[in-house]
């Protein structure tokens, strides 16, 4: 059973009152006669065009499908979640293989993260340094930690998922 592209709409009768949410499906299906024809295990929201699963229940009276197509399922991946990671496709979830741009948003966001990381290791370092306090390690660790955020600020995010990152100093 596959429910598709549900949209919000106002029926003539209302069995449930004038307080529920109404839907219909593509061919003008009213959810409410309709989610009693799912007989597998698990229903779940997808995207109508990219197939992302973002919603699932064994109950399909409890999903909110408005914007969605509502398919069912009778197992679930280990480890599935609804966290844009996983895909309905062919009758089947599938893990959804992320496109290139989204692995160069996700290499940027390392980057952010990885060099905060170094500027917060330095700050206290380079303190020392400043006021001649700092013992030989400290001056050495600050040296490893200049050396990593420089070498991460020359990674090309644009290589993503091809890229070798450096090693964080310990």
């Amino acid at each position: 059973m596959e429910f598709l592209e549900a949209r919000i709409y106002q029926p003539d009768e209302k069995k449930f009152g004038d307080d529920a949410i109404y839907f219909r499906n593509s061919s003008g299906d009213d959810w409410y006669d309709s989610y009693g024809k799912f007989t597998k295990k698990y229903k779940l929201c997808v995207e109508p065009q990219t197939r992302v699963v973002r919603s699932v229940s064994e109950d399909a009276g409890r999903l909110y499908p408005a914007g969605f197509t509502v398919v069912e399922v009778d197992t679930l991946p280990d480890n599935f979640s609804i966290d844009g990671s996983w895909q309905y496709i062919d009758g089947e979830v599938v893990k959804r293989i992320p496109t290139n741009e989204e692995l160069v948003a996700i290499s940027e966001k390392k980057k952010l993260q990885l060099l905060a990381k170094a500027a917060d290791a330095i700050a206290p370092l380079q303190d020392a340094v400043d006021l001649s306090e700092a013992r030989p390690d400290e001056e050495a660790r600050l040296k490893a930690w200049k050396r990593f955020r420089v070498e991460v600020n020359r990674v090309d995010t644009s290589a993503a998922p091809n890229i070798s990152w450096p090693a964080q100093p310990e």
